[in-house]
């Protein structure tokens, strides 16, 4: 039995004990600051593109906020496409390669404009090169069942040479349910198979374990989507499998993930996988396997979690100021475009200065195989 006087002590102990290991954990005081901090290029306020749209022709109500959710690299690498939660409009902002060719910030007007003054839930982008298409999920859309929510997906095509760019090509529902509107899927990516010769999306759920009412924090995981066509010609994205992200990735949440087009559009390849909450992004390795789900993920060797560059005022501050990351796609093996959706009412300031923006980063070092 402790007496009075050692328990006081085991106290203390136990208080210092907990105080340092809070302390060698912020990115601030890590050693290793250097090399697991990703390196800023540049910040772009998507609303700076847009302060006079009659210049551009484009004569309509100035939008106030850009949710900015997803972004795509174009396959030219002119512009960056971005998709936002507020609106059925798509960004084409330039890239600095595409400024070199006189190309222009644009948003893009949904085909069907009886939808314009509605909210998009679009949460996620991808290009599949194979025929050139673009496909947008909806984080979800409720069914006839209450509290049971599906997502849907919009195949589109994009030419920036036509007087409406953007087609729908079709729209298929998601044969996969959630128990919460807000909690569904936020990110795209469509993958070619080498031995099914077939494409798939893969779906980022933003909850561990795509559960809502989860508090894990190491079971991200991906829904690997093919579409189908019934005989009377409705479409769908049928569930192929999941597969889950390593154990080791402790995220509390799910907002982007971007897989890197390598020289041969073959797998494998590097993925990134980013967490809002967490202010982080996970690179690993991303490859195909024979069996379904037909692709699976692992660590490199240097396995980094990478921290996006915190408030450092003080080094006992460490904030987060990039708290709303919700899209990544790469430029370049070693530089990633993120995009970021409107601060949150209850966010701290410092969280307001990084909203509704575009980023470029640069990793801090070459990454490893």
């Amino acid at each position: 039995m402790f007496s009075k006087g050692s328990f006081q002590l085991t106290i203390l102990v136990f208080i210092l004990m907990n105080d340092k290991t809070t302390t060698a954990q912020s990115p601030c005081t890590n050693a290793n600051y250097q090399d697991t901090t990703l390196k800023l290029l540049k910040d772009q306020a998507i609303g700076h593109s847009f302060m006079d749209l009659t210049s551009y022709g484009q004569d309509r109500i100035l939008l106030n906020r850009f949710e900015a959710s997803d972004v795509v690299l174009s396959p030219d690498g002119h512009y960056v496409y971005v998709v936002f939660d507020n609106i059925y409009q798509i960004g084409a902002f330039c890239t600095p390669l595409g400024r070199l060719s006189n190309c222009t910030d644009q948003l893009f007007s949904w085909p069907n404009a009886s939808l314009n003054s509605q909210d998009s839930s679009f949460e996620g982008i991808a290009y599949e090169p194979v025929n050139g298409r673009y496909f947008v999920v909806q984080e979800t859309v409720p069914t006839n069942a209450k509290g049971i929510f599906r997502s849907n997906i919009f195949e589109l095509s994009i030419a920036m040479n036509r007087a409406q760019p953007l087609q729908q090509v079709d729209s298929c529902v998601v044969s996969w349910t959630f128990g919460s509107k807000n909690k569904g899927f936020e990110g795209l990516e469509a993958v070619y198979h080498q031995r099914t010769g077939q494409t798939y999306l893969l779906a980022l759920c933003e909850a561990n374990k795509c559960d809502h009412k989860s508090n894990s924090t190491n079971d991200g995981r991906i829904v690997v989507l093919e579409k189908k066509r019934t005989t009377d010609g409705v479409c769908s994205w049928e569930p192929m499998g999941t597969f889950d992200l390593p154990s080791s990735v402790r995220f509390s949440d799910y907002s982007a993930m971007s897989i890197y087009p390598s020289k041969t559009k073959q797998l494998p390849t590097y993925i990134a996988v980013v967490s809002q909450t967490n202010s982080q992004l996970w690179i690993g390795r991303i490859d195909e396997i024979d069996e379904r789900p037909y692709f699976d993920v692992s660590k490199l060797k240097k396995s980094v979690v990478y921290d996006f560059p915190r408030s450092t005022e003080t080094a006992s501050e460490c904030q987060i100021k990039y708290c709303n990351v919700e899209g990544v796609a790469w430029q370049g093996k070693n530089q990633l475009v993120l995009v970021s959706d409107k601060a949150k009412d209850d966010q701290d300031i410092h969280c307001i200065e990084k909203d509704q923006s575009i980023h470029y980063f640069a990793l801090p070092d070459n990454l490893s195989k």
